[in-house]
């Protein structure tokens, strides 16, 4: 029994990006690559070999090996890796197009939080023989990382519509492990998958992944996970756990094995540039706040230094990390001259705005503390109201909330992760920020197929995002599994790909 605070918004691949929808996906699907422990670069997985053909990154070439099935017994072909790429693309312009359409009413229309965005380049998929063939609408070195992920699920063309969300909670794929049955928001029953022919050796036992979240007494998912660990129920806690938990932990207990190691996952707080009457469409009053938030004091006071401040939107461990943040704005602003940037700007103090977040995104104690610091010396008035995830993921996707905090977890093991997405045309944060010279900036990186050679791109693109101050980071996790004595494998159930290895873990 594996314990977990990040429930899956579906088991779908054409229908999610949020880090639990692919952690458990990636135990149920193949992709043409994949990631392996350590290495943490595309690999093939279903494809026999895979290759950029032209010295431009503009087709990349995938031979699909021959023999695999899908959990039906159907044979996987390259006209079902296709569809399932095709699929993602479908659904991503039904929603742009019934978003745009007057005569639909808003609660009729597609509601869709797919990886479109990932696609970007990828402008169309053709099958050639026993190939499968992406054309892409400009450099990007960064695609082969997209396939590996779980955007390159392939689903069975037969059981999946092109224009709909399956919400059966069934799933058709090929990965090490079979679902047997999800529940969304209580637990996903898995069972090795005899047919599974694939890079990884995958262990003979069923896991029972049990999610956690805030009860209706208000107890939060951490708390719940915490008591159910205590109560032996679960043999493995890979979800967040209350700080003040974390802090007390022995890691040289013989009760319990513990696994430490950096994560990639960031805490931020979105600005938003575009929404009318908002005062943060002012580049001005951004700053402010973003030279207002105390990491030091959100990670120690809130978060009992189970993580770490963080001052670029590129973290620890990933090529281009530095401090832009920090450079810009330092630790300990004058209110003074804070006061006088935002007078001379036009604002009579406070100036007010509207703070979302959710259990998802933040807990309410951190918000508290940010509205806090936000309010500190007059600055702001700040409003902070707090949504359900499955309310909080639509408004935030249709561009609801003038400022958010919410967590960011890497796609691929790259810094693109941290840059494209964030900060490029796709605006996945809904900033509504557009920067010319950021985009030039992306573009170069994506053409650099040696991806050491892209640290000096990278800082130079997070300095211009510090100063524009649309998304502001605040924290880096550090990330901690508990499990029972008896169980190995803790080192390589997670990396920095996306891929949760649920085939590593096994009992002595």
């Amino acid at each position: 029994m594996v314990g977990s605070t990040s429930p899956p918004t579906s088991v779908d691949p054409g229908a999610a990006t949020d880090a639990a929808a692919w952690y458990l996906m990636s135990n149920l699907y193949q992709s043409l690559l994949t990631f392996v422990p350590g290495k943490e670069e595309p690999e093939p997985d279903a494809a026999e070999s895979c290759g950029f053909t032209d010295t431009e990154l503009t087709v990349y070439r995938c031979t699909l090996r021959e023999g695999l099935t899908f959990s039906s017994g159907r044979e996987i072909t390259p006209d079902d890796v296709k569809f399932s790429y095709d699929r993602i693309l479908a659904m991503g312009e039904r929603a742009s197009r019934e978003a745009d359409d007057p005569n639909i009413p808003e609660d009729e229309k597609f509601n869709y939080s797919g990886p479109i965005t990932l696609l970007s380049s990828l402008e169309a998929v053709r099958v050639d023989g026993q190939d499968i063939v992406f054309e892409l609408s400009h450099t990007d070195a960064t695609f082969p990382f997209i396939v590996a992920g779980t955007t390159g699920a392939i689903v069975d063309r037969e059981k999946y519509e092109e224009l709909e969300v399956r919400t059966d909670n069934k799933v058709d794929g090929s990965g090490p492990y079979l679902l047997k049955s999800f529940t969304p928001d209580v637990s996903a029953e898995l069972v090795p998958n005899p047919n599974y022919d694939g890079p990884y050796e995958v262990s003979d036992f069923p896991i029972t992944v049990r999610y956690f979240v805030q009860d209706e007494d208000g107890t939060s998912a951490e708390d719940l996970l915490a008591e159910s660990w205590d109560r032996g129920e679960i043999d493995v806690a890979d979800g967040k756990l209350p700080p003040e938990v974390v802090a007390e932990i022995n890691s040289a207990s013989p009760e319990y094995r513990v696994y430490e190691s950096t994560g990639g996952s960031i805490r931020v707080m979105t600005l938003a540039t575009d929404i009318e009457g908002s005062v943060m469409s002012d580049d001005t009053v951004r700053q402010v706040a973003a030279a207002v938030l105390d990491r030091q004091a959100i990670a120690r006071q809130v978060q009992r230094n189970t993580v770490e401040p963080l001052y670029s939107l590129i973290p620890v461990g990933f090529t281009g990390h530095g401090t832009p943040y920090h450079d810009l704005y330092g630790d300990a602003p004058d209110p003074a001259e804070l006061t006088q940037k935002l007078e001379s700007a036009g604002y009579e103090l406070p100036v007010p705005f509207h703070l979302a977040y959710s259990r998802g995104a933040a807990n309410h104690e951190e918000a508290e503390l940010i509205q806090q610091q936000l309010e500190a010396d007059g600055l702001f008035d700040v409003e902070i109201e707090y949504y359900d995830w499955q309310e909080f993921i639509p408004m935030k996707n249709a561009g609801e909330f003038e400022a958010y905090l919410i967590g960011w977890r890497p796609d691929y093991p790259d810094p693109a992760t941290f840059t494209d997405s964030l900060l490029g045309p796709g605006d996945s944060m809904r900033t509504g920020y557009v920067n010319s010279e950021i985009y030039g900036l992306i573009e170069e990186t994506q053409a650099e197929s040696d991806r050491g050679r892209t640290d000096d791109s990278f800082r130079e693109i997070h300095e211009l995002a510090a100063d524009a101050a649309t998304i502001v980071p605040i924290w880096q996790e550090k990330r901690l599994v508990l499990a029972g004595p008896d169980i190995t494998g803790l080192q390589h159930l997670q990396g920095s790909s996306g891929v949760w290895r649920l085939w590593e873990l096994s009992r002595l």
